[in-house]
């Protein structure tokens, strides 16, 4: 259903049967928020996990290259 077809739609519902629907779209948008929000939190969670593995693995770097040279 297009926009103008769902305004039609809309126009001829009763008022309570309109504000009903509006109210269940509206619930719809906030599960929506909500999920995007904790979406948003696991992205960042999984960017801070990557920075400090990142950290790690660099350390590891460095401390291999310094017992290869100390192994020499």
């Amino acid at each position: 259903m297009n926009f103008k077809q769902l305004v039609k739609h809309y126009e001829t519902l009763e008022k309570k049967d309109l504000i009903q629907k509006i109210v269940d779209k509206n619930s719809l948008i906030l599960k929506q928020e909500d999920e995007i929000e904790r979406l948003n939190k696991e992205v960042n969670q999984i960017k801070e996990l990557e920075q400090d593995h990142k950290q790690i693995n660099g350390n590891l770097h460095t401390e291999l290259n310094k017992l290869r040279e100390a192994k020499q």
